[in-house]
């Protein structure tokens, strides 16, 4: 498995994976529209201004990931694996690599990210990464549909890249 920048040629595969409203808002975030078009997935992604990341194996797309700073932290966003790769433990590899990756390029020693509390798969992965929940210090209008969740930077994780 490897992590390469994702390209135009992914956009197309990654918006396949989101096939109905809840799987959008699971992913997206409850802000995200749904249905969507490629221009409102494009601005909603922010496609182009953040960059994202593909898990691929060979020509695979197996997942996609987004990590940026905020509030001095790699904070990860939009992770999703491909429908046919889901429970064979790509997710985990997805997290731990962006992890690395994002709080090396970043310069911090922790991760930060949003889940939604109705997401208890993803919640549970993230618990068994070293995530736990914590108090997010500013205000959202959305943020009583999520739980914020910070852990430390790991480089000893199930994962490669």
């Amino acid at each position: 498995m490897e992590l390469v920048t994702a390209t135009e040629d992914h956009l197309r595969t990654l918006m396949g994976w989101l096939p109905d409203g809840r799987a959008c808002r699971q992913w997206g975030g409850p802000r995200f529209r749904y249905p969507f078009s490629e221009q409102t997935f494009r601005q909603d992604c922010r496609w182009g201004e953040m960059a994202g990341h593909m898990l691929v194996d060979g020509d695979e797309l197996l997942a996609f990931g987004q990590y940026y700073p905020r509030l001095g932290r790699c904070h990860l966003g939009r992770l999703i694996v491909s429908p046919t790769r889901r429970g064979s433990g790509v997710g985990r590899a997805l997290v731990a690599i962006l992890m690395r990756r994002g709080c090396a390029d970043l310069g911090v020693g922790e991760c930060s990210l949003f889940v939604l509390k109705d997401n208890p798969g993803a919640r549970a992965l993230y618990r068994k990464l070293g995530f736990e929940e914590a108090d997010y210090p500013e205000s959202m209008e959305w943020l009583d549909l999520c739980d914020y969740m910070v852990a430390p930077r790991t480089d000893n994780s199930n994962g490669t890249g």
